[in-house]
């Protein structure tokens, strides 16, 4: 269980680090996380790998695309946590307004997602948000999420972000209430498209008394821009992240 929660923070630490849209934009990322779970009767660490990658661009003007793809690992586990997601908007220099659909696979559960979600632009700052719904076939687990995001641009290529993040998990006898927060940064070099990013994310299960501390540190390969163009114009959506770690 430890082991599978752990790789479900890789994945959901890849996402949450996240951030001309016509010809098309995105990046390939790998990342690293080091996870402290503590289960109630003792507590374990184990070492996360992930890789994913996003491309994003407009079919017609104002209407966006964007199709996300992950993997994440955890030593001394075959619990793999693998996925897609779509996303359709609208998008213009003010906000974008769309929604999400997704399908993903952990130890041989399938759980699929789709929500709504909402970014609103301002001078050097991002407020983001989704909200939705997944679910886990084989356990027959229900999940209600809804997170929030703050990106604060200290220059075109150096972004600082606060997140928030509740889940409600329906599963009968296993039914809880998934908390998470979260804080990271992300920096691009000048001289090529590479950045470096880092986070760091608390997560609480209420009933199943089970609380983690997830740090992650990774590298970046941009396809057009700066980070604030890929922010306002090229791959910055992430669905729900809360849906990722409390479905499992």
């Amino acid at each position: 269980m430890k082991t599978l929660i752990i790789g479900a923070l890789s994945a959901a630490a890849l996402l949450a680090v996240a951030p001309a849209a016509n010809a098309g934009s995105g990046y390939v990322a790998a990342a690293y996380t080091r996870a402290n779970v503590d289960a109630g009767f003792g507590d374990d660490d184990a070492d996360g790998y992930g890789i994913d990658g996003a491309w994003a661009f407009e079919p017609s003007a104002g209407l966006g695309v964007e199709i996300d793809a992950g993997y994440a690992d955890a030593d001394g586990s075959d619990n793999e946590v693998y996925g897609v997601t779509a996303h359709v908007n609208a998008r213009n220099d003010s906000y974008l307004f769309g929604g999400f659909v997704g399908l993903a696979d952990a130890a041989d559960e399938t759980i699929w997602s789709a929500g709504l979600e909402g970014q609103k632009y301002y001078d050097n700052v991002t407020l983001a948000g989704a909200v939705g719904y997944a679910n886990a076939d084989d356990s027959d687990a229900d999940i209600y999420g809804v997170d929030g995001e703050a990106r604060y641009f200290l220059s075109d290529n150096f972004r600082i972000q606060g997140a928030l993040g509740y889940a409600k998990v329906e599963a009968g006898a296993a039914d809880d209430n998934v908390w998470s927060a979260g804080a990271g940064g992300e920096y691009q070099f000048a001289s090529a498209p590479v950045s470096i990013f880092g986070g760091y994310t608390h997560s609480e299960f209420d009933d199943a008394d089970i609380t983690s501390d997830a740090f992650t540190v990774g590298v970046r390969y941009n396809f057009g821009g700066t980070l604030k163009d890929r922010d306002r114009s090229g791959a910055s959506l992430a669905g729900l992240s809360s849906l990722v770690s409390s479905a499992f």
